[in-house]
């Protein structure tokens, strides 16, 4: 049985079937279910609706006391910004299908006129400039073909045209050559250690370039290469892309049991028991664990994993992404007719408009750390926080003071239901896990953006759940 041929029936029955509230199952009475799924992100619930309309049984279980995973938008600001999951590509085939038998509206999202990268700031060490004053700096040891664009892309530029022939070659042990660290790379190619230092700021695969892997970078170039194929405009649904999981949620029969922390994973016989902190307990025939990483490290599974694939739920690195979404009272910016999009090697790092209108009118901005940098803010307290978004924005924008507000900070890694934005890659990483990493054990699968054989982001969770789903199916 394969779900290609099937999708379309399948869910044309999911959008036809009577949907239920969250926690509240249709077979409460019934203790032993067909499959258990761990997490209720997008690919434990993708898993579980497929395999619903297949015939089986299903409980989700969540730890959180909401669905969606590490896709969330902030509901209570102003255009509802993303915190994770921030838009739907054309190549989001799973995504989008999934969305249309549901019901969902998907909206163009605009293009910002606050985006043009012609209006991008630049401040570094300590200095204000135009994109024409950047290409001229002398603090800019970026190589002269390059010196007019932001150091995080010129990395890719650098680095080239991905050798990758296809979006799932990145697990090919021929490309395994690549799986090296990027700052050897860049060294080897001449490119000095000021101009490495520039581009390892904003870097958002490793904390360090000396810790990211080339091929890791080149699976991510192959990935965008791929989606941008497909012609068609890029959306969000309406009303935040936190609308995909929740709809999802109430179109399970079986339901989502919230506030539920699975600690344990054991397999007897023909059933495997799932046992929670709260103390209860549920059973199955089939389990699909879809937990990031960093949250299984705290569940216990009897048998244990085999040992490379244990090795790397220990191992494997998660992006370190500090988020600051802030409310801005007045635009600061449009007295010296700038935009607020920032890249800087100082502490805000980077610093995206949120302008759902397209139209320059942004209520919000958001700041974007990634890696060691985070550090620094994550131990300060709200009201430290506040003032160090002041004193930084009033460097670049002295009109900014008293003129934004931290409405909200998230930092995935910080959270133990997370660890981290995204499976980071480090050198070496990808050709010793990848095969290891989503492989079934007993009665036991896999999914998770982390377990993806194609693509990356959203589209990954999906397919990964539906690949555990059909595990599943053909065991049956």
């Amino acid at each position: 049985m394969t779900l290609t041929n099937s999708r379309r029936r399948v869910l044309k029955a999911l959008a036809a079937a009577p949907a239920s509230l969250i926690c509240h199952p249709l077979w409460a009475r019934e203790p032993v279910w067909d499959v258990l799924v761990l997490g209720a992100g997008l690919a434990g619930l993708n898993a579980a609706l497929t395999l619903e309309q297949f015939g089986l049984r299903v409980r989700v279980i969540e730890a959180s006391d909401r669905v969606g995973g590490r896709l969330y938008s902030l509901d209570d600001l102003p255009g509802h910004p993303e915190a994770g999951g921030n838009s739907i590509v054309p190549g989001y085939a799973r995504t989008m299908d999934v969305a249309h038998r549901l019901g969902l509206t998907l909206q163009r999202s605009q293009s910002p006129l606050m985006a043009d990268e012609s209006r991008m700031l630049y401040y570094v060490a300590g200095r204000r400039m135009s994109r024409e004053e950047w290409g001229r700096a002398p603090e800019n040891a970026l190589p002269q073909p390059l010196r007019g664009m932001s150091p995080d892309r010129a990395l890719g530029r650098i680095l080239g045209p991905s050798p990758l022939k296809n979006i799932g070659a990145w697990r090919d042990a021929a490309n395994f050559a690549y799986d090296v660290p990027v700052d050897g790379e860049l060294l080897a190619r001449g490119i000095d250690d000021k101009a490495r230092r520039l581009m390892e700021v904003n870097n958002s695969y490793g904390d360090t370039l000396a810790d990211t892997s080339l091929l890791n970078l080149y699976y991510i170039q192959t990935n965008l290469v791929e989606l941008m194929k497909i012609p068609g405009p890029v959306q969000n649904f309406a009303g935040g892309n936190q609308r995909l999981p929740e709809a999802m949620a109430k179109g399970l029969q079986g339901g989502v049991l919230l506030g539920q922390r699975a600690v344990s994973v054991t397999e007897r016989g023909t059933e495997v028991l799932v046992s929670c902190a709260d103390g209860t307990t549920h059973r199955a025939r089939f389990v699909v664990c879809a937990l990031p990483l960093p949250a299984m490290r705290h569940l216990h599974f009897d048998p244990p994993l085999p040992s490379r694939h244990a090795e790397a739920v220990q191992m494997l690195a998660y992006a370190r992404v500090t988020q600051l979404h802030l409310e801005v009272k007045t635009p600061f910016w449009e007295g010296e007719r700038l935009s607020p999009w920032i890249w800087s090697d100082g502490p805000l790092e980077r610093v995206f408009p949120h302008d759902p209108s397209g139209l320059g009118r942004a209520d919000t901005l958001t700041v974007w750390i990634n890696g060691a940098e985070t550090d620094s803010w994550d131990r300060l307290t709200d009201e430290e926080v506040q003032r160090r978004v002041d004193l930084e924005f009033g460097k670049i924008f002295p009109a900014s003071r008293g003129q934004l507000r931290v409405a909200r900070r998230v930092a995935w890694h910080r959270s133990p239901l997370a660890g981290g934005a995204w499976a980071n890659w480090r050198p070496g990483q990808i050709s010793r896990y990848s095969d290891a990493i989503g492989r079934s054990h007993g009665r036991i699968h896999f999914a998770g953006e982390h377990t993806t054989k194609t693509f990356r982001g959203m589209e990954a969770a999906m397919e990964s759940g539906e690949r555990a789903a059909s595990e599943i199916l053909a065991r049956m």
